[in-house]
């Protein structure tokens, strides 16, 4: 009797509603596409000819939908029901299923979907049939969203700017165009920069940040598109070649941006600036101005030889600490800082603190100057000038305003460094 009712039991488990449930859960989804290019993913229940009854995927009562509203049924078996795939007395219906509004290259690809029957179908750009259209051909849609329509799929050639494109389609009941669809083409912009950090000198005071502080900047630069030359601890050859080959690079290119960074110590000497290579010992200025790479140098490096050069030039000097040698000279400058310069053309000069005066290599991972710089450049959508007076007040806050940046900038157009959104 006992083994009776395990076996009654036991049947009862197999075929109880929750097992039922379970299997259920597990099976295969049906798809729904609508005539608005919506799908529902779901278990179709019953199909009549006006009305197809189904349960979500997330409430389990019997829903239903007009056949009318339906594109078609895609099964979980992979077999089909077309509605409504057509309709001979009606012009072509064209949509989109293209959501592109910005390319960085010439090519863009394009999609759409054509409801009723078609023929005579052209791409327009900007006003004028794709050149690409020789080879355009529509296939039987198989894609999402165009179940029982026409798929089509192009590349199109886009010019600078802003181009307009359409898709223009006719039958027996007349023409029909799609909406515009707007893709502005912008080249990404080349940007290249130069980013030394000079911290372990053997003549004079080590420095604790520069080092830090290129190798960061480094990384912002290249999250922002730079190109980046880096070096760290420049020895005299290093430099003066790294200088050389930058001022090179960017005459042969056309760029949107070439920016020079610079942390170490740095002396004026004459009313000139000069960086001073980790590997020099100068005893006096004389020997000074010949040892080390002048600032100014640099900056004609970066001038543009061409007067309708559009590109903007950035130099950004952490430079300004004390004067490292001036014990070991016969004869000492007496001044503090860094000098100021004119910017030429196009360019824009930032100093970590104004003319005559000491900047902090600061107690953390990086100067305060570049500590608030790196947090500037991530604030997407700000022009340059924004950036380095963003910068300025917080480094006069931080330091009990002991520390003022400074720019010269006769900048000629608008820079947004940080372009995401």
């Amino acid at each position: 009797m006992i083994k009776l009712f395990t076996i009654f039991a036991a049947l009862c488990l197999a075929f109880s509603p929750h097992q039922e449930v379970a299997a259920e859960s597990n099976a295969p989804s049906d798809t729904l596409y609508l005539r608005t290019r919506e799908k529902k993913v779901a278990t179709v229940k019953e199909v009549y000819p006006d009305i197809v009854k189904y349960n979500s995927e997330t409430e389990k009562d019997l829903l239903s939908i007009p056949v009318k509203e339906l594109a078609g049924i895609v099964y979980a078996n992979g077999t089909r029901d077309l509605f409504n795939a057509f309709d001979a007395g009606s012009k072509p219906d064209i949509k989109w299923l293209t959501n592109i509004s910005f390319s960085d290259k010439p090519q863009a690809g394009i999609s759409a979907c054509i409801l009723n029957e078609a023929s005579n179908i052209t791409i327009e750009v900007n006003g004028a049939p794709a050149a690409a259209t020789r080879s355009f051909r529509t296939v039987p849609a198989q894609a999402e969203g165009c179940l029982g329509g026409v798929y089509i799929s192009q590349q199109i050639t886009l010019r600078e700017g802003k181009n307009n494109v359409r898709i223009l389609a006719g039958n027996a009941s007349g023409n029909s165009s799609s909406d515009t669809l707007t893709i502005v083409y912008s080249k990404n912009p080349k940007r290249i920069a130069l980013v030394v950090g000079n911290s372990s000198y053997q003549a004079g005071s080590q420095l604790q940040n520069p080092e830090n502080d290129a190798k960061a900047i480094t990384r912002k630069l290249t999250g922002l598109g730079f190109e980046v030359i880096e070096r760290i601890d420049a020895r005299q050859g290093d430099l003066r070649a790294a200088v050389a080959a930058f001022g090179s690079s960017i005459q042969d290119q056309d760029l949107e941006v070439a920016l020079f960074y610079y942390a170490g110590h740095g002396i004026q000497v004459g009313g000139r600036n000069y960086l001073v290579p980790v590997d020099i010992n100068p005893r006096s200025e004389m020997e000074l101005k010949v040892l080390a790479v002048s600032a100014d140098d640099v900056l004609d490096q970066m001038s543009a030889a061409d007067e309708h050069s559009q590109r903007t030039n950035i130099m950004i000097l952490d430079a300004c600490r004390d004067n490292p040698l001036s014990r070991s000279w016969t004869r000492g400058s007496g001044a503090r800082g860094l000098a100021s310069m004119s910017a030429p053309p196009g360019s824009l000069i930032t100093f970590s603190t104004k003319p005559g005066f000491t900047a902090l290599d600061g107690d953390g991972t990086n100067s305060p100057y570049t500590a608030e710089l790196l947090k500037a450049l991530d604030v997407p959508g700000l022009r340059l000038e924004d950036i380095f007076r963003t910068v300025r007040i917080r480094v006069m806050e931080l330091t009990n305003r002991q520390q003022v940046p400074m720019e010269n900038s006769l900048l000629t157009r608008e820079v947004i460094l940080n372009k995401s959104k």
